[in-house]
C-alpha cells in the first residue's frame, strides 16, 4: 500500500511542472452559472412517501387536486404515495429558452424512498425571485427498497434524495450573464501571485506586452482590444493559453483513510526518525470444565485467555535536508512502515518545524 503512495507522490512530482490552460485554473468574471431552486410533489411512489404527518405533502396535494377542480379536506388524504421535496439546479451561463437541464429532488419529509416516483411540474427560481426553469419528470434514485411480509425491509443507497436527467426545461435566460465592453478579468479559482503573474507572462507572450496586468493575487484584467470578431472568439483564444501555475507547497492528509497528497515543492529539512509498534495477542484458549460425579452440574466451555505482547526494534532513519515526501514515503516503506505510519510521521514532522509546508488534516 505505501510503496502505490510513493508511486502516487512521484508521478503528482512529474506533473508538477506541466503546463494548463488558462481555462482549467480560472474563470471569465461575470460568467458563473445560478443556482436554482424551488418546491415539488413526486407522486406514485409504493408506500414509501410522506406519513400523515406531513402537513407539506398533504396541503400540497390537496391544492393540486383544488386547482383540477376537487375540493377535498386535507385531514381526509392518504399520502403514502406522494412526497414533498425541495428540487435543485444549476443554470450555465448563457443558457437561452428551450434547453434541458439536470435537476435534482431532496425529500423534505419522512418518505423512506423516493425511487419509482414522478415530480409533478415544480417551477425553480434564481436568487431575484423570477422562474428560470420548471422541472418535471421520473425520480431515479438508484436504489430500491425491498419489503417482507414481516415487516423487515431492505434498503440499497440513498433514497431520499433523486435525480432528474435533462427534468428541468429553462423558461427564461440569465440576462445578468453576459459579455459585455468593460475591462476582461481573469478569476483564478486558487489566488496565488506567483501564478497571476505566470498567467500575465504567458498573456503578454501571446498578444504582445503590456497585453494583462495582474491586479492582485485573484485578478488578471486583460487589456488589449477586441478583434473584429467579437469578445467571445477573443476569450476563446485566451482560455486556451498555456502556462505554468504555481503552487503553495501544501500535504493533504485524511487521517480515517490513510490517503496522503503533496506536490513537488514540499520539503523536510533534516530530522531523524524512528518507526516501531507494540503488538497485542489474546488468545482465549478455550477449555471445557466438566462437573463432579453425581453433581447433577452441566459442561461448560470456559475462556483461559493468554495476553502476548510483541515489540517491533525501533529503527532510526536520518533523513538529509530537502527530502521530499517521495523520499520520506521511500525511506518509511523500506522500514516496513503502513500508510497510516505515514501520517502520524508527517504530523510529528510538522510539529517539530522539519516540514516545509502546510499540513492540511481532513
Amino acid at each position: 500500500m505505501l510503496a502505490r503512495i510513493c508511486h502516487a507522490l512521484l508521478a503528482l512530482a512529474a506533473l508538477a511542472g506541466a503546463q494548463s490552460r488558462i481555462k482549467d485554473l480560472a474563470d471569465v468574471q461575470g460568467v458563473a452559472p445560478t443556482q436554482l431552486v424551488g418546491y415539488g410533489l413526486v407522486v406514485g411512489l409504493m408506500g414509501t412517501g410522506d406519513g400523515s404527518g406531513s402537513a407539506a405533502a398533504l396541503q400540497s396535494t390537496a391544492n393540486l387536486l383544488r386547482n383540477m377542480g376537487l375540493e377535498i379536506d386535507p385531514k381526509q388524504l392518504r399520502v403514502r404515495n406522494a412526497a414533498a421535496v425541495i428540487v435543485t439546479a444549476e443554470l450555465p451561463a448563457f443558457a437561452k429558452v428551450g434547453q434541458k437541464l439536470d435537476a435534482r429532488a431532496s425529500s423534505i419529509g419522512d418518505a423512506r424512498s423516493l425511487t419509482g416516483g414522478v415530480l409533478l411540474m415544480a417551477p425553480l427560481k434564481a436568487p431575484d425571485g423570477e422562474i428560470y426553469a420548471l422541472a418535471q419528470g421520473p425520480v431515479g434514485t438508484g436504489g430500491a427498497v425491498s419489503q417482507s411480509m414481516s415487516g423487515a425491509s431492505l434498503q440499497q443507497n440513498h433514497g431520499a434524495t433523486g435525480v432528474l436527467p435533462n427534468g428541468a426545461i429553462v423558461q427564461r435566460e440569465n440576462l445578468a450573464v453576459r459579455l459585455d465592453d468593460g475591462p476582461l478579468r481573469l478569476l483564478l479559482r486558487q489566488p496565488d501571485f506567483s501564478s497571476a503573474q505566470a498567467m500575465v507572462d504567458a498573456l503578454n507572450q501571446e498578444f504582445g506586452d503590456k497585453s494583462a496586468i495582474a491586479e492582485d493575487a485573484a485578478t488578471v484584467r486583460f487589456l488589449g482590444k477586441d478583434p473584429a470578431t467579437g469578445r467571445a472568439s477573443l476569450v476563446a483564444r485566451i482560455e486556451n493559453v498555456r502556462f505554468v501555475p504555481q503552487r503553495a507547497a501544501r500535504v493533504v492528509v485524511n487521517e480515517r483513510t490513510g490517503t496522503i497528497v503533496a506536490g513537488s515543492d514540499v520539503r523536510i529539512s533534516e530530522v531523524a526518525v524512528t518507526q516501531g509498534g507494540l503488538t497485542i495477542r489474546v488468545d482465549p484458549n478455550w477449555t471445557a470444565s466438566q462437573p463432579a460425579a453425581l453433581s447433577q452440574g452441566t459442561t461448560r466451555t470456559v475462556a483461559n485467555p493468554q495476553i502476548k505482547a510483541e515489540e517491533q526494534k525501533a529503527q532510526m532513519q536520518i533523513l538529509p535536508a530537502n527530502t521530499s515526501v517521495g523520499d520520506l514515503a521511500r525511506t518509511l516503506n523500506s522500514l516496513g512502515a503502513t500508510p497510516r505510519d505515514l501520517v502520524a510521521i508527517l504530523q510529528a514532522i510538522q510539529k517539530s518545524g522539519a516540514l516545509q509546508a502546510e499540513l492540511v488534516l481532513m
